[in-house]
């Protein structure tokens, strides 16, 4: 409920000019405490309501509003208060949906990283187990893993029968199969699977 405010000495018929000095301080008293509860209602926090109201105030008395009478005066003022927490509360949303975007791209940028972290480090080891391979099965995995070639393009281009390639991606596997822990051996065959270019 509204409290009740005692009208101070305003004429409900007389014209209201808000740029008089005395008038705008009796209709600032008539209702200043009214339409802050009013705009409490709307936007919680009394502070906000309470400076809401001061705005509107302070552009009618920037602007020297002037009203028929009594009734025109309190109409605009709670029209005005009302589209002025209004503007606050879609200004309060618009400000909390940039934070959870803002909060969102963090997130996404941060599980990026992390992904990106650890495939970089599964790759790191996985390709220091392959340094340590004998030459041409490190050459046979090598240009399957970067390049993705197939079996038969590396053996056209190293030379070798194809069945000596097949030979020696199967002698590499197993060697790193012993190497590597399981989860990157598993990483190894889906990047065989799936080479990166």
């Amino acid at each position: 409920m509204i409290p009740e405010i005692p009208s101070e000495s305003l004429s409900a018929s007389r014209p209201i000019v808000m740029g008089d000095r005395v008038t705008f301080e009796q209709v600032f008293r008539n209702y200043h405490k009214s339409l802050s509860y009013y705009a409490q209602r709307m936007v919680i926090d009394q502070t906000a309501a309470e400076d809401l109201v001061s705005e509107v105030f302070m552009k009618c008395w920037k602007e020297r509003a002037s009203f028929d009478n009594d009734d025109h005066a309190r109409f605009y003022l709670y029209r005005a208060v009302r589209h002025a927490a209004i503007n606050y509360l879609k200004a309060a949303q618009r400000t909390a949906k940039k934070h959870a975007d803002a909060g969102n791209v963090y997130a996404d940028t941060e599980e990026s990283h992390q992904e990106r972290y650890i495939r970089s480090e599964v790759l790191r080891s996985i390709y220091q187990q392959i340094e340590i391979l004998p030459t041409q099965e490190r050459a046979v995995l090598l240009l399957s893993l970067r390049e993705g070639k197939k079996l038969q393009e590396i053996a056209d281009e190293l030379g070798l029968s194809l069945q000596t390639v097949k030979n020696c991606k199967g002698r590499a596997l197993r060697r790193l199969r012993t190497k590597l822990s399981a989860e990157d051996f598993i990483a190894l065959l889906v990047v065989l699977s799936y080479p990166f270019s």
